[in-house]
């Protein structure tokens, strides 16, 4: 192999690795590892369908099921939601009283940044940060 075909090919293979960890960077930032409840409930009801030789009716009878318990998930987890940020709320109040001014100021910094960050993660009654203002640009 020349020299030109082989440069050819490692830059074939590295522009390949580079789309590589580039899609599973951003799967990995949107937080879809896992495939939605419906691609994976269906998966599971072919899969049910084929062992099991459910007729029409039973299908159907899953896909309820499914969907259902699809929905109190749902309800679960929005529960759970509202404990976290209800925790989350009480736990920075606290820690806003036990700092001094100087703390506080830098404490105030600190959390406005994580919000920025993570803006997924804002209570209902919390806006979203201003981000800061660079002088002179």
């Amino acid at each position: 192999m020349n020299g030109k075909l082989k440069a050819v090919v490692l830059l074939a293979l590295m522009y390949g690795f580079g789309a590589a960890s580039g899609i599973a960077w951003q799967t990995y930032q949107n937080h879809h590892w896992f495939p939605s409840h419906v691609a994976f409930a269906e998966h599971r009801i072919q899969r049910l369908k084929r062992q099991l030789r459910l007729s029409p009716a039973q299908e159907q009878t899953l896909r309820d099921i499914f969907k259902k318990a699809h929905e109190r998930a749902n309800e679960i987890n929005e529960e759970v939601g509202w404990d976290l940020s209800e925790i989350h709320r009480d736990s920075v109040q606290a820690i806003r009283q036990v700092l001094t001014p100087d703390q506080l100021r830098i404490f105030e910094k600190m959390h406005r940044r994580y919000h920025l960050r993570h803006k997924q993660w804002l209570d209902d009654d919390e806006e979203p940060p201003a981000a800061p203002v660079k002088a002179g640009l």
